[in-house]
């Protein structure tokens, strides 16, 4: 499934059409260099022909779109060196024609969704430093990559990487995307509101009985605003 430079380049090189209007049945030819898989190469097609997104080295910062995983027929995807945060989307696992995937160098974090060791057609990767954490999920293409591919993510564990996954970083369930993972203390909303809930109520009911007291001792309403 891998094609080499100079294939790609002949096979895409065909796909372009003539412009007569003044160039007297010249070629008019599109092209953009991307980089894929480490390489960087000159693509000449239609632009709507494409089956590559590169933005790599942008400052493009923020989630990464999880309506990605919808375009099923990329086979390249290069969100690389930028300010990219939060969880690598589940839904890449949708990608089953993906070649290569570059989302080194951004402040990714969370776990990798074991959804990426289903693209049997993964021939590179690169997750390089991030913040990911927990064990590398194991499976077709992905446990065949060096630890190079996962090096600057201190939290990660398990082969191809010689840190061993002990019981504080067992295997963890990627979280829904867009939850927080920024390691603070979680709060448990449920319980606060059940916890203000009783004091309304509560204060309600003793409220009106306590101001009745204090006009009897003390002959006035209180200044009081509920």
């Amino acid at each position: 499934m891998v094609a080499a430079k100079d294939d790609a380049q002949q096979i895409l090189n065909h796909l372009r059409f003539k412009f007569t209007a003044y160039t007297q049945s010249q070629y008019y030819q599109n092209s953009v260099t991307v980089s894929n898989k480490g390489l960087e190469m000159e693509l000449v097609k239609i632009l709507t022909a494409f089956a590559s997104i590169d933005f790599s080295s942008n400052k493009f910062y923020g989630k990464i779109p999880k309506e990605l995983g919808q375009l099923k027929s990329l086979l390249v995807l290069n969100l690389s060196n930028n300010v990219l945060s939060s969880q690598i989307p589940s839904s890449f696992g949708n990608l089953r024609e993906l070649e290569s995937l570059d989302l080194s160098r951004n402040n990714l974090s969370g776990t990798i969704p074991q959804t990426l060791s289903e693209l049997s057609f993964l021939s590179f990767l690169s997750l390089s430093y991030n913040h990911l954490v927990g064990r590398i999920p194991s499976g077709n293409q992905i446990q065949t990559f060096t630890a190079d591919r996962f090096k600057g993510n201190e939290g990660l564990c398990g082969p191809p990487l010689t840190e061993n996954c002990t019981d504080g970083k067992s295997p963890e369930t990627s979280k829904e995307d867009g939850e927080s993972n920024s390691g603070g203390i979680e709060i448990e909303w449920n319980l606060v509101n059940v916890g203000v809930g009783y004091l309304v109520g509560l204060g309600s009911v003793i409220g009106p009985r306590v101001l009745e007291k204090m006009e009897e001792l003390w002959g006035i309403w209180p200044n009081i605003l509920f």
